[in-house]
């Protein structure tokens, strides 16, 4: 699979804080989307599976998945952090 990376990786904090993953493409993102999402039904949710599924398969901008990404994780009130880049 081609993991089109993300221009700048985000950080997201599980709920016990201790605990983090470093999404920094889209397999990455599916992957949290699927494993680390209690109840993967909300409207946010659904939004970020499909422009991940839509930047796989070329029909969208990897940056628009993360986009997507950032806004489900802030809906679903986990922390996150986006100002690491990537040279």
């Amino acid at each position: 699979m081609d993991r089109k990376s993300f221009k700048a990786p985000v950080t997201v904090y599980l709920k016990d804080s201790r605990e983090f993953r470093v999404i920094c493409d889209l397999a990455n993102a599916s992957d949290f989307l699927f494993d680390h999402w209690a109840g993967n039904d909300s409207p946010d949710w659904t939004f970020a599976m499909n422009k991940c599924s839509a930047a796989m398969m070329g029909k969208a901008p990897a940056d628009e998945a993360r986009t997507a990404l950032i806004a489900a994780t802030k809906a679903a009130g986990m922390q996150i952090n986006c100002e690491v880049s990537l040279p």
